[in-house]
């Protein structure tokens, strides 16, 4: 299928679908930004350059609509005269040297460095704006689309590559998630769409006699692509089985189970590997394992401190759960920045910082032999950033994704295990803020207070880590209670408790999710309590009210 084709495909799909994207509804923000250049190779005079992108179903008149660039604040650089841009077509504005331009202007954007920076649109009528805002940090507030300081920022991308948007038109008004480094830029046309494939959780076993090969294909991308994978599984280097993965939805993942042609007690290699077009990441594209393995758990990302109080430095710890495994390994982080460290001849934590003997200093109960000097840090950003582990051969080990929270300087993202025993991260619970180099905290009992019902937690940004709790103190040892969240229209979205038997304290949490298990949107939602005692007698019923946001 050629690239045109898919792309077609592919927004027939989402505009059918909506992929949960406001930005694709024409009544919020139809024209935006959608890719820009503003740092060029080499000269910026002559050779930057804005693309719009209409992603609404109407055509529209964008007369009027200005061009705006800021550094210290956002100033006027254009003006657009009569235009229609069409419906999902797009309107190239550059310098002297930038062929196909519709309209020829000196634009003299801000090229990012040691601030923020932004590039506005304004709609002709004035009744709203789209902002990309880029580097970090906002020394002088620029304020994004709600008028607001803004707090989410796409990367500052190195000179000659563009700022483009991870699907034409995809906005979900935050910087950071929308835009990528894009070295391959696309003035005029469809942006590249990069959605990350990955191998993840392989398992071999004997099962009636037989070997046989498990694992997963997960969508690690916000967006779904209809471009279809070549997955190939091979044993001891000749090919025994190939299938093709088609569409997996944004998050989701598809399982693969093989029978391996294996009639002996010897030890043998299973490589698997996927190609997708265009795929950002290929190192989690690939997985190799020998038959018969000892027990050997890879290293895991533990507890990354991305937001240090003032003077002081980030750092990554690293877990080695079971039996040493010295190596070389890299940290990357969603830029592409990367460094290279070795584990000791040991298992347990293990704080990778550029000054040891800072973290040491900071962090006083963090024995000395955890801490390891790298060099070349690769800086975490505040807002949102992906943290990549790999091997000495770019094998993906482990990764996290965090969305930050300002409230929350100085305090750690540590990973912990849900009520469902899942892997899932949250700020750390230790006065201190954090435990470099040693085991995480652990969750306090249940507060004491006056009272029989207490809601905390609110407002909360679930994706950051942060939950609401309702802790209880009631009068009876033995309980049974429902509890429900609804949002403002009255909708039930989340069942936290259905009849269930409860002592006289403890908490319910809620962690910001539907019951179809995602973020519910940013808004107000209430929080129905009911509950009676085992033994009968009147309900309890109280109602809260409770505002999430991102």
């Amino acid at each position: 299928m050629k690239r045109s084709e898919t792309w077609l495909l592919l927004m027939l799909f989402t505009a059918l679908l909506g992929l949960g994207n406001p930005a694709l509804r024409a009544d919020l923000a139809p024209v935006v930004i959608n890719e820009v250049c503003y740092d060029p190779l080499d000269m910026d005079s002559g050779f930057e350059w804005i693309e719009l992108y209409n992603s609404g179903n109407d055509d529209i008149d964008l007369e009027g609509a200005m061009i705006q660039a800021g550094g210290s604040s956002f100033q006027h650089v254009f003006t657009i005269p009569h235009y229609i841009l069409r419906s999902r077509r797009f309107l190239l504005i550059g310098e002297a040297y930038i062929p196909y331009a519709v309209f020829t202007t000196d634009l003299e954007f801000q090229n990012g460095g040691a601030e923020t920076d932004g590039i506005r649109f304004v709609a002709p009528d004035g009744s709203y704006t789209d902002t990309v805002l880029y580097d970090s940090p906002n020394a002088n507030g620029l304020t994004d689309d709600h008028g607001l300081a803004g707090v989410s920022f796409a990367s500052d991308v190195a000179e000659g590559r563009s700022l483009a948007r991870i699907l034409d038109g995809w906005d979900s008004n935050a910087c950071a998630a929308d835009f990528i480094s894009e070295a391959s830029s696309t003035p005029g046309l469809p942006n590249h769409v990069y959605v990350d494939y990955a191998l993840v959780n392989p398992q071999t076993w004997q099962e009636q006699g037989e070997w046989r090969l498990s694992f997963w294909v997960r969508n690690l991308s916000p967006i779904t692509t209809l471009d279809v994978a070549d997955l190939r599984v091979q044993l001891d280097g000749t090919q025994i089985a190939s299938d093709l993965v088609h569409t997996i939805a944004a998050g989701d993942s598809v399982s693969y189970s093989y029978q391996l042609p294996v009639n002996d007690e010897l030890n043998h290699l299973v490589e698997v590997s996927l190609d997708l077009y265009d795929d950002p990441v290929e190192g989690n594209n690939h997985l190799s394992l020998p038959l018969l393995q000892e027990q050997l758990l890879p290293p895991l990302i533990n507890e990354v401190m991305y937001d240090p109080d003032t003077g002081k430095q980030e750092w990554i710890e690293i877990w080695i759960p079971s039996l040493p495994l010295r190596g070389d390994y890299i940290i990357e982080d969603a830029a592409q920045h990367s460094f290279g460290f070795t584990i000791p001849d040991a298992g347990g934590y293990f704080v990778l910082c550029a000054n040891s003997l800072q973290l040491l200093t900071e962090y006083t109960s963090c024995p000395a032999q955890s801490a390891i000097d790298v060099e070349g840090w690769a800086a975490l950003n505040n807002d949102a950033d992906t943290i990549f582990l790999y091997d000495g051969e770019f094998n993906l080990l482990d990764q996290m994704s965090y969305v930050g929270q300002t409230s929350q300087q100085g305090r750690s993202l540590e990973r912990y295990l849900d009520a469902d025993q899942h892997p899932a991260w949250r700020y750390s619970l230790d006065p201190q803020g954090a435990t470099p180099g040693e085991a995480n905290s652990t969750a306090a009992p249940p507060p004491d207070f006056d009272g029989i019902l207490k809601l905390t937690g609110s407002p909360c940004n679930p994706r950051s880590g942060a939950r609401i709790s309702l802790l209880y103190n009631l009068e009876t040892p033995s309980n049974h209670v429902n509890c429900n969240v609804y949002d403002r229209a009255g909708r039930k979205v989340r069942v936290l408790a259905d009849n269930q038997a409860i002592a006289a304290q403890g908490s319910i949490v809620w962690d910001g999710k539907d019951n179809g298990g995602k973020y519910v949107p940013r808004g107000l939602y209430f929080i129905l309590w009911e509950s009676r005692a085992s033994s009968g007698g009147k309900i309890l019923r109280r109602q809260f009210s409770a505002a999430v946001y991102d």
